[in-house]
Order: C-alpha cells, then sequence, then structure tokens
C-alpha cells in the first residue's frame, strides 16, 4: 500500500499531556525527583552530535543519565513550565538515529518527538543561521532505478522515490511511505514560537533571520555539488538537507507518536556560505522556546493530532 499524505500516517496522541493540562503539574523538588520517565509523558529532544545538544542537555533540571546499550539520554524537566524532556544524543546518520529513536520508544513514554540540529541548505532564499520547520520529511536516499542494460551507462536524474515499509499496529499493516508529513498542531505551535523568536530578535539587535516552512531531505549523504543539490530540489521540494530526520520520522510513524523536524543551517553550498556549525546552539535556543510554547498550549487528550 502506497501512501505520503498526512492522513495515511494516523498519527494519534496515547494520552493527554498532563503538563498541557493548564500548567497545573509545574513540577519543583521531590516531585521532579519522584517523575518516572519510563511510563509518564516526556517530550522527546534529539540532536546527532554534542554541539546539537549541549545547550538544552545544560538546561535541564534535576538532570539524570540513562545509557541503553551505546547511547544515552539525559531525563530533567526543561523552563518554567518544568517540561519533562528527554534530550538524546543519538550520532551521525540514520540507522544511529532510528536505533536511538527505537530505544527510546520502548524504554520511555514520548508523547512527542522534536529531531533538531544543523542542515546544509538546498533552497537558495536562505542563508547560514535560518531555520527551517519541517512539514514534512523526504527519505531522498530511498530512489528506485529503472533498468539499463550493461554499457548505456548511468544517470543520475533517472530515479523515483522509493516508499519505505512501516508497519503500525494501529494500522494492522505495514505501508509504504514515500514521505512522512511533520505533525500538523506540532508545526503550527512551532511556526508561533518563531514569530515570537524573531520579535524578540529585532528587539535586542539579534541576526536578522528566516524561520520558514517547509520540506526537510534526509539521508546518508553531504552534497557538496550544486547540480546534485538543484535535482533533488526539483524532485522532492527540499530546503535543506540532513542525516537523521527520516530515520527518526519513520520510527514515529510505526509508533504513532507524533514528530516534527526544525533544522538551522549550518551551510549553504548553493549560496557560496561555509560550514559552521556554531549555530547549532541558536537552534537550539528556538527549539527550547517551542518548548515552552507546547507547555502552554499543546492540548491535552487529543484523539487526532495530525
Amino acid at each position: 500500500m502506497e501512501g505520503n499524505a498526512a492522513d495515511d500516517l494516523g498519527l494519534t496522541v496515547k494520552i493527554g499531556w498532563f503538563i498541557w493540562n493548564n500548567g497545573r503539574n509545574r513540577q519543583e523538588g521531590a516531585e521532579m525527583g519522584a517523575y518516572d520517565f519510563g511510563t509518564q509523558p516526556s517530550l522527546l529532544i534529539q540532536g546527532a552530535m554534542d554541539v546539537e545538544t549541549e545547550y538544552l542537555i545544560g538546561q535541564l533540571q534535576k538532570r539524570e543519565r540513562v545509557t541503553l546499550g551505546n547511547w544515552t539520554f539525559e531525563t530533567g524537566f526543561l523552563g518554567d513550565g518544568g517540561i519533562p524532556a528527554i534530550v538524546s544524543k543519538t550520532f551521525q546518520g540514520m540507522v544511529n538515529a532510528a536505533a536511538a529513536t527505537s530505544l527510546a520508544m520502548v524504554s520511555f513514554a514520548p508523547g512527542a518527538v522534536i529531531n533538531q540540529g544543523i542542515g546544509g541548505g538546498h533552497d537558495p532564499k536562505l542563508h547560514v543561521g535560518d531555520i527551517v520547520i519541517g512539514t514534512r520529511v523526504a527519505p531522498m536516499g530511498a530512489l528506485m532505478r529503472p533498468f539499463a542494460a550493461e554499457g548505456e551507462g548511468i544517470g543520475d536524474d533517472d530515479f523515483t522515490p522509493l516508499g519505505l515499509e512501516v508497519f503500525n499496529r494501529q494500522w494492522g499493516e505495514a505501508r509504504k511511505l514515500a514521505d512522512f508529513p511533520c505533525n500538523g498542531t506540532l508545526v503550527r505551535l512551532a511556526e508561533q514560537t518563531a514569530e515570537e523568536f524573531l520579535e524578540e530578535e529585532a528587539r535586542t539587535g539579534g541576526k536578522k533571520r528566516r524561520i520558514v516552512p517547509g520540506v526537510l531531505g534526509s539521508a546518508d549523504e553531504w552534497n557538496n555539488r550544486p547540480d546534485r543539490i538543484a535535482l533533488l530540489r526539483g524532485r522532492f521540494g527540499t530546503a535543506e538537507e540532513d542525516m537523521e530526520s527520516a530515520a527518526t520520522a519513520q520510527v514515529c510513524a510505526a509508533y504513532g507518536v507524533p514528530f516534527v523536524g526544525i533544522r538551522i543551517l549550518s551551510n549553504t553550498i548553493v549560496n557560496g556560505e561555509a560550514y559552521d556549525e556554531r549555530v547549532a546552539k541558536t537552534g537550539q535556543c528556538f527549539v527550547m522556546r517551542f518548548a515552552e510554547t507546547l507547555a502552554r498550549e499543546y492540548p491535552a487528550g487529543w484523539e487526532d493530532a495530525g
């Protein structure tokens, strides 16, 4: 069964998050220490590298480390709302991201997942330091190429997207998905956060940047050829590329957990702007603000998160 529409994913919130119920559960002191991240809902925030996770880990109150296999998960409470959160360093690449996400799904109770970090620009309108809020994620390494006889050559553009198989017990079947829509409510609240974030930067004389919705392209690739980037953008509509978000989105689809990807551009070959991983901290600051927006406005008791 092929599909790529939001309705196909059937992302259903399994629980009404206590923390988003009128802020009545601002956790402090002993209550924080008694919180069971294995069974009670939390916000899972991922980044592949230290530079993508260090700031958020430093913001956790009552931080504790949980080690599962080769991966570590930092649990604690973020912001004034005392948001139960897990910050996960996944390591780079699709397999690492999928493994870390799967471990989190079976070991914790994430009510939503944010995969965030740095990415390379595809959209020529965007520059280093701009932020893309994913509306969907395209696994741009999943390709099908037509038959060609020996000696007929290798074409770089003769491919079609290949649907990836996802099994979700609620569906009762496996479905092949060519892309992964990000959760509509999470995207809306991230865009709301963007307005507030940009207004604050303008007031304080910060860098002028754009925060825009767009398609995240994801594969075990680092593309440095403008023509290749233009081809991928033409086929998938990508605003950026990274090496993790599609893997996380696929696992979230399998478990029916709301997902959104957020990427800040660290480089853009199409505009000749060199790599600068220092922007990762700004990306995390935005995600921190987004988490606070969720604490205020994420609806409890959803039946449909899409």
